[in-house]
């Protein structure tokens, strides 16, 4: 009864334009002129649109989330997005701070900033170094690899992995120096 009303106005016009998008929608139209003639009265019935739409989902595939084991090649683009978003928080924080930290009442200078990191205890300077050299180094060395990419070097399935593995393997090492020295 609902969609009757639907179609009553195409049903006055006889444009070639009309049929022909019909004609293209036929599935879809012969659905709506179905559910136009069924009655909706009982609130019990499942029209057959849901119905067929429960049976889909129950094949559908699941997400890779769920299917597939974490690779090397996903878990590095997904790190290399979150160290790129993580760097560049930390940076306009900092910068922000930097700059506005006088105006607000903040002792936020060069010297505040030396005389408080002199005064950490080394067991936690060394980890606290190693971790953010760790995210700069491997954002910096999977950049570079992203940029190899990107000459059309290294596009093989064994080339992808050699590459990432060659990421993991000199962040840890560059970001081992960085939080000794």
């Amino acid at each position: 009864m609902y969609a009757t009303r639907l179609f009553q106005p195409f049903r006055s016009i006889n444009s070639n334009a009309l049929r022909v998008t019909f004609s293209k929608n036929a599935p879809a139209v012969s659905l709506l002129r179905k559910n136009a003639r069924s009655t909706a009265s009982t609130a019990n019935t499942t029209p057959e649109h849901e119905k067929l739409l429960v049976s889909q989902r129950a094949v559908r595939p699941l997400s890779p989330w769920y299917i597939y084991q974490p690779q090397l090649t996903w878990l590095l683009s997904l790190t290399h997005r979150a160290t790129g978003a993580g760097l560049a928080s930390v940076l306009y924080g900092a910068s922000l701070a930097y700059v506005a930290g006088p105006f607000i009442g903040l002792n936020w200078d060069t010297d505040t900033i030396v005389a408080a990191a002199s005064t950490v205890p080394a067991f936690v300077k060394v980890p606290t170094k190693f971790g953010i050299a760790y995210v700069f180094s491997f954002h910096v060395f999977n950049g570079i690899r992203h940029l190899i990419w990107d000459t059309g070097r290294s596009l093989t399935i064994k080339g992808v992995y050699a590459t990432g593995w060659s990421v993991l393997g000199l962040s840890t090492v560059s970001a081992l120096y960085l939080s000794l020295v």
